[in-house]
């Protein structure tokens, strides 16, 4: 490589007369295509000879050259190769700002995960902040770790520094398309195996009573969806259950996996009436973590409807795809199920008013017709009973004449029935009396035998109590094994899980350890 010493006033010269710039060495230097007429540079020249080469600066007897005339072949060789900037196209694996320069690893890995190969980039801090804002005006989102880039870049190597590349162009398309290209295939595997359109077999419901929601914590779209669901869950119009995932980071499909099984063992035992997946805004790049097929296709399966609001309009997630229903923001999602719920209630308001105002019309029709029926039952109540009054007069004179005759006959056998009533009675009331004396004693002697008996079995007893208290029970040779708490314990296992123990004896009481792994021996 032939380099210049070239004022910093007459770099611009130098660059229109094809100089370029090495950013390693930081000198110009003139491209290998130049090299065979170094006329135009002659004033920058150094005054060594330009076409020299590395192996020339050495004697033909000398064994070998210096480490420095190597590598600064390999530099020569490296720049008559690549003589000038090429697409590449590597994974981000790391990023470094310093000073306004940024710093990259770049790398390229198998399908299989292995590393085929890596190697240092940079950008120099005049060209960072225009391609980093460019990428994320068009992409949506910073360049990051982990992401596919077509590179424009110069292979440049360094004798102290090694080979690296220096960054010139970053085109955002190719990363959009390569995201593109993972949905694509997640799309094609879930319509091959039927799975696509499987979610929206579920009719959502008339109305909501019981729904599911993950959500990432501390989301702002949360909080939106929050404002109105927790107004219609204060009001016992609809019950809100929130399950967090993370949406982004290495965490999302594991947190989100997790989340529907808890949702799915839930809905077995209380049915939820649908599952809600809401975000709330974020970069367009953010969107390709949520391009899983593992998640998608658990959606897929969800034995209830889906609703997403994760917060775009005009860019989609496999998830808003097989999902029953896509919402742009978690507020229109929110907005939907209340307006079912106003909608079902404003429809039963009117059906309520329907039966209201038809039983008002048929209490009105009834009551009329109480009334024709009132007047005409007290016509001919009227009617009737002047008739049946005419009637029952002759039969009213003779009732009275035969309940007189039989009230007097009925008197006198009642006279002759209580005197022989009063008789009978004074000899059973005599006869019950003796009766009752007698077994009054038999009673008393009883009473005093079996009291008798009974409080010498309690003495007994009462005898027995006491000679099978702690204290005895302890003077005989048991022990009593209790816990920290000072609480009996009656099993082997539980003494074995308590670990430490006291045992009370008839003379005081000792601390013991009993240990793990002492077996315990049964005894039948």
């Amino acid at each position: 490589m032939i380099y210049l010493e070239v004022p910093f006033k007459e770099k611009d010269l130098a660059k229109s007369l094809g100089a370029r710039w090495d950013n390693l060495s930081r000198k110009w230097y003139v491209p290998t295509t130049l090299a065979d007429d170094l006329t135009p540079f002659e004033r920058w020249l150094n005054s060594e000879s330009p076409a020299q080469t590395p192996a020339e600066t050495h004697n033909d007897e000398e064994k070998g050259i210096s480490l420095s005339a190597l590598l600064r072949g390999v530099q020569s060789a490296l720049r008559r190769q690549f003589p000038g900037a090429i697409w590449v196209i590597a994974e981000v694996s790391n990023l470094n700002l310093n000073r306004g320069h940024l710093y990259l690893e770049l790398s390229e890995t198998s399908e299989g995960g292995q590393l085929l190969a890596q190697c240092r980039a940079m950008i120099w801090q005049s060209q960072a902040g225009r391609l980093l804002e460019r990428f994320k005006a068009e992409t949506g989102s910073e360049l990051a770790v982990g992401q596919k880039v077509l590179l424009l870049a110069e292979p440049s190597f360094h004798e102290q520094y090694g080979f690296s590349l220096v960054i010139q162009d970053i085109d955002p398309a190719f990363t959009l398309g390569e995201l593109e290209a993972n949905l694509n295939a997640i799309r094609k595997q879930l319509v091959s195996e039927q799975l696509y359109t499987l979610n929206k077999r579920w009719s959502l419901p008339a109305d909501f009573f019981r729904i599911a929601v993950i959500a990432p914590p501390a989301a702002a779209g949360l909080g939106d969806f929050r404002a109105d669901a927790d107004a219609l869950q204060k009001a016992d119009l609809c019950e809100f259950t929130y399950f967090y995932s993370a949406f982004q980071g290495d965490q999302v499909e594991s947190e989100m996996l997790a989340a529907l099984d808890a949702i799915t063992s839930l809905h077995d035992a209380h049915p939820f009436d649908a599952l809600v997946i809401i975000r709330g805004g974020g970069a367009k790049l953010d969107l390709n973590q949520l391009n899983l097929y593992s998640v998608a296709a658990r959606i897929c399966n969800a034995p209830l409807p889906v609703l997403t609001g994760i917060g775009h309009e005009r860019d989609n997630t496999i998830l808003d795809e097989v999902a029953n229903l896509r919402f742009d923001t978690p507020s229109k999602v929110v907005a939907e199920i209340r307006h079912r719920i106003f909608q079902q209630a404003q429809t039963a308001k009117q059906h309520w008013r329907q039966i209201e105002q038809a039983s008002h019309m048929h209490l009105h029709q009834w009551r009329h017709r109480f009334e024709q029926l009132d007047r005409k039952i007290h016509q001919n109540s009227r009617a009737c009973l002047v008739q049946w009054k005419d009637q029952l007069e002759p039969l009213k004179y003779q009732l009275q004449r035969e309940g007189q005759q039989k009230l007097q006959t009925t008197q006198r056998r009642l006279q002759y029935l209580q005197q022989s009533i009063e008789h009978l009675v004074d000899g059973k009331i005599t006869r019950s009396k003796y009766k009752i004396e007698q077994q009054q004693q038999k009673l008393g002697l009883d009473v005093q035998r079996v009291l008798k008996h009974n409080r010498e079995h309690i003495i007994q007893w009462i005898a027995f109590i006491l000679s099978s208290g702690p204290k005895t029970q302890l003077n005989r040779g048991f022990v009593i094994v209790k816990d920290q708490a000072g609480v009996p314990i009656k099993t082997a296992v539980k003494a074995k899980q308590a670990g430490r123990v006291e045992l009370q004896f008839a003379d005081g009481t000792l601390e013991a350890r009993i240990d793990p792994e002492t077996p315990i021996i049964n005894q039948e």
